[in-house]
């Protein structure tokens, strides 16, 4: 048995992956512990699925100016002595960092340490913290082929996939109707704001509920922030719509869902070619490099998904378009099945294949 670290978060991006790989090394009979930040998502999620979780003090990059990026560096080098002593006290004898500016003194502290470390990457353009670890990683998992070339480094790249929860596959759609209130015998369009809640996802959701021609069921996951404001928003327009601030069983939502509109984080994207599920994505403009609009880009290529920017955002256009899509059943069977092209199953697997081939190098 070895004693393995998961670092970053942030994000459901960052997270559910590490968890993914995590489970498959608890399985294999490794231990494993989390570091991270206690008070965002990991901080929550990782000690609900019964990880040791350690907290990780670390800083953000500046964009801009010359005392804010010399505090940062200062900042930075004190997070990674600290991970220093952490890693030698939980005697941690490897590191894979996620993503996410958490990972980055772990990982560091791991390579001053001479401890092996690797990354997972899950987008088609790397964040600012895998781009940094990559120059000392000693093996890089990737979900693009693409994204090797943008990562600085010579370690090898090895395509795994985005892990998922196998939780996710296992939704039935009658316990699922149930769990919302809603009619299995009738179209149902899964409108997700992720982790932390999308204000545009939110603004088209109750936006198609009150068209009068709706002919199908909304099922709609605000984010924690945003429950209580939605579900106000409404109003009158209930009729066919369960409102939820937080599903920790996504599994549930997917088995009741005909369409799915929502962000094109990486997590989410491996998570709707798992399930099979034809999707409208409205990708974040608030990420790193536009990242969420190149995921959502190839899975439209393969015809299993429908991209709208935000951009040129028109509401009426975008109320049209999922009227249109969710009406379309040919289309949507057509982007099922090429969702279920798109999917790797074994990403997790893979994953921790290569952890422990770089333990027993």
């Amino acid at each position: 048995m070895s004693i393995i670290a998961l670092a970053g978060g942030g994000t459901g991006g960052h997270v559910y992956p590490a968890l993914a790989i995590g489970d498959v090394l608890k399985e294999r009979g490794h231990e494993v512990i989390y570091y991270g930040d206690p008070g965002r998502l990991e901080g929550r999620v990782a000690p609900d699925r019964g990880y040791t979780f350690r907290e990780v003090r670390a800083p953000q990059y500046p964009r801009g100016g010359l005392i804010g990026k010399v505090r940062f560096a200062l900042s930075l080098l004190r997070s990674i002595w600290a991970c220093r002593g952490q890693l030698r006290r939980d005697r941690v004898e490897i590191v894979l960092g996620v993503g996410g500016y958490i990972s980055a003194p772990p990982v560091l502290a791991a390579f001053t340490l001479g401890r092996p470390r690797l990354l997972h990457e899950a987008n088609v353009s790397p964040g600012l913290a895998n781009r940094l670890c990559a120059r000392v990683a000693q093996a890089v998992l990737l979900t693009y082929e693409a994204t090797g070339p943008r990562l600085p480094g010579s370690a090898p790249r090895h395509v795994v996939g985005v892990p998922v929860n196998p939780k996710v596959l296992s939704g039935d759609r009658q316990q699922a109707a149930e769990r919302y209130g809603l009619d299995p015998e009738q179209p149902v369009v899964l409108f997700v704001g992720g982790s932390l809640g999308a204000a545009r996802i939110n603004e088209l959701a109750i936006a198609v509920a009150c068209r009068e021609d709706r002919d199908f069921q909304i099922l709609h996951l605000t984010g924690p922030r945003f429950h209580d404001e939605v579900q106000e928003a409404y109003g009158e327009s209930r009729s066919g719509v369960s409102v939820v601030g937080y599903e920790d069983r996504m599994g549930m939502a997917y088995a009741l869902a005909d369409l799915v509109v929502c962000r094109a984080g990486a997590t989410t994207l491996a998570e709707l070619t798992a399930v099979g599920k034809p999707s409208l994505l409205i990708p974040s403009p608030n990420v790193t490099d536009n990242h969420q609009e190149h995921n959502a880009r190839g899975l439209e290529s393969e015809g299993a998904a429908e991209v709208l920017v935000e951009q040129s955002w028109d509401i009426e256009a975008a109320v049209g378009r999922v009227l249109a899509l969710v009406r379309a059943e040919l289309k949507l069977e057509q982007m099922r099945e090429a969702a279920k092209g798109q999917a790797r199953l074994d990403a997790a697997a893979r994953a921790a294949d290569l952890v422990e081939e770089l333990l027993g190098a």
